[in-house]
């Protein structure tokens, strides 16, 4: 199983994913209506007053990793766990028709990626999130379902500087 030191996140139960700034961490009070509404599509943005814009993935409840250096979230559908992801997902990089889909405001620098469902309290706990540094900046989210394959299979969300 890849693991949170790896760059991976345990799937959720409900599937919700969200990238929170940390400096807002500790006021997090969890699950709001807003973010549930937000999150009919497998990204969207949503205002965070003071903090930017938060990032909200939907979807399945799948396993979640944050690949830097390509500024992409990878949600395997069907993937080898002990296989290397980065090989297969550049190769959707170049190859993939991407949808776009929100312009993020972020400001932080620094986010945490976790369970859209958990508190702050419970965040800083559990220990379970991503740790995600990007630039401040304006972003393009585009999305991206590769074609099943012989080997693997994603959803793919990359953040593009504006």
């Amino acid at each position: 199983m890849l693991t949170v030191e790896q760059g991976w996140l345990d799937g959720t139960d409900s599937g919700l994913f969200v990238l929170c700034p940390e400096g807002a961490v500790e006021g997090w009070t969890g699950c709001r209506e807003d973010l549930l509404e937000a999150a009919v599509e497998y990204a969207a943005a949503h205002p965070e007053p003071g903090h930017g814009d938060l990032l909200v993935l939907g979807g399945e409840p799948l396993l979640v990793g944050w690949l830097a250096e390509e500024r992409v979230f990878v949600r395997p559908l069907y993937f080898d766990c002990e296989d290397d992801p980065r090989p297969l997902v550049r190769e959707a990089l170049r190859s993939g028709v991407w949808e776009d889909g929100p312009v993020l405001g972020l400001t932080a620098g620094r986010y945490l990626l976790t369970d859209v469902f958990y508190d702050g309290a419970d965040i800083l706990e559990r220990g379970e999130y991503l740790t995600v540094e990007v630039p401040p900046g304006r972003y393009l989210v585009q999305s991206l379902k590769t074609e099943p394959g012989r080997r693997a299979e994603f959803h793919l969300e990359r953040l593009l500087p504006r």
